[in-house]
């Protein structure tokens, strides 16, 4: 049977499939091309894991949540998206718009969710002075999204503040922007011209796809595209297959992509790479690529996971209440909290030549720290590195749970364990930055 090259490689199927093909050939060759595998250090890895999870948990695992954008925008244990919720009950919104509204601020602050880099913090607004607090990266990024959500910055609807819409979007400025986010000659953020233009470009895609987002414009217009797709059971269910979910974002959202990224038949595929260590899978015989799809492509898109991993909560607890099903399609996510957790503790080294490489564009960028290696995102170590990150984070999780006597889902294993533990043990190990073992030069879009 011939296969699409082009729906194969925006598949979900696909990031297992494609990932997988690069881990077995490490595994099998203690490495790829570009970095070593030791698996024999994963004991470490799931019994820091464990005590991190004891610690923050005990043992009541049941209430480990899904990874999701969510408990970002809570950060500092404060209830901001609650506060919403109630706020828009008690002004008497209905359940199908606190759906849409959950889910515009939800695409928005994922999208914008890409390294902010080692300097860049955001002081959380009504901070007594003698206590401001701030907070970078991912979590920075997420209260930063919701205060500027909750202002009214993304709405053009002047009866509607809490909106997310297209026409805002396109017009976003970069003064906007920049007072949005507080960034300065002194709070400078990494890729942030990147980032801006994502949002206009993810403007204009919510006013060219109607038929998924409405006539407003809105990433809560899913809510009614996928009602219109949803099975209805006699008891009352609405039924919706993670691939629906998945299709629907990705023919939404695949304009937003920057260009010069990888394209097949005439189509950019977004999060899509070219990677040597999975040609070689395939000529090895390690691997197979389905007909006419290039056998060097890896896919990961990274972003629209997460963007389904931060939908699912407000897509089954709130408006239609969908059950959907397929989740466990879902891959961990290949960024550097979770990729720089393996590297840390030696599961993960970077070949000799590949650390030279890496160590050279630290010098030229001027990096602060030039001991630390620095690749752009289409280099082979970053995309094998992503590769094997969710090769590790599949094979971490059955270990996990032998440990702890409790079956985890690989969401609950990556928001208690492995993103948690990325983070801690970067700051252990590098407590001037907090940050990964690998810089990435990025434009923002990437991860």
């Amino acid at each position: 049977m011939t296969i699409d090259p082009v729906k194969y490689l925006k598949s979900i199927c696909s990031v297992r499939e494609t990932t997988s093909q690069v881990f077995q050939y490490a595994c099998k060759n203690h490495g790829g091309n570009h970095f070593d595998l030791e698996l024999s250090q994963m004991a470490p890895v799931a019994d820091f894991l464990c005590s991190i999870i004891e610690r923050d948990y005990g043992t009541n695992y049941v209430q480990i949540p899904s990874h999701g954008r969510w408990q970002h925008l809570n950060y500092g244990s404060q209830p901001r998206v609650e506060s919403l919720i109630q706020q828009w009950t008690e002004a008497g919104v209905d359940k199908i718009e606190i759906a849409r509204k959950l889910i515009d601020l939800f695409v928005l602050s994922v999208l914008v969710d890409a390294g902010a880099g080692n300097v860049w913090k955001y002081t959380i607004p009504g901070s007594a002075n003698d206590t401001q607090q701030q907070v970078g990266r991912s979590e920075g990024l997420a209260v930063a999204s919701y205060y500027m959500f909750a202002e009214g910055q993304f709405s053009s609807d002047p009866q509607d503040s809490f909106k997310v819409c297209g026409s805002a979007l396109e017009g976003f400025s970069l003064q906007d922007f920049a007072k949005g986010f507080q960034i300065s000659n002194a709070n400078p953020m990494d890729g942030f011209e990147g980032r801006l233009q994502l949002i206009q470009r993810l403007g204009r895609a919510l006013n060219s796809n109607a038929d998924i987002f409405g006539p407003e414009g809105r990433p809560g217009g899913i809510v009614d595209y996928l009602y219109g797709l949803a099975k209805k059971t006699s008891g009352g269910e609405c039924v919706i297959d993670l691939e629906d979910v998945w299709d629907a974002l990705m023919a939404g959202l695949t304009s937003i992509w920057p260009a010069g990224r990888t394209v097949v038949n005439g189509e950019p595929l977004g999060d899509v790479w070219s990677l040597d260590t999975k040609a070689d899978a395939v000529s090895s015989g390690v691997a197979t690529a389905p007909e006419n799809v290039p056998t060097d492509l890896v896919t990961f898109h990274k972003l629209t996971q997460w963007l389904c991993y931060s939908l699912l909560v407000p897509l089954e607890q709130y408006g239609h209440q969908f059950t959907i099903t397929n989740k466990q399609l879902q891959t961990g996510l290949p960024e550097y909290r979770n990729g720089g957790l393996f590297y840390d503790f030696g599961v993960l080294k970077l070949k000799p030549e590949a650390l030279e490489r890496g160590l050279k564009l630290s010098v030229k960028l001027q990096k602060p720290n030039t001991t630390l290696p620095t690749f752009e995102p289409q280099d082979g170590a970053i995309v094998e590195w992503r590769c094997l990150t969710i090769g590790l984070l599949d094979y971490l999780l059955p270990i996990v749970n032998e440990k702890l006597g409790y079956q985890l889902s690989l969401p609950q294993l990556i928001e208690a364990g492995s993103w948690k533990a990325g983070r801690e043990i970067a700051a252990k190990l590098r407590p001037e930055t907090n940050g990964p073992p690998i810089d990435l030069h990025s434009d923002g879009t990437v991860f």
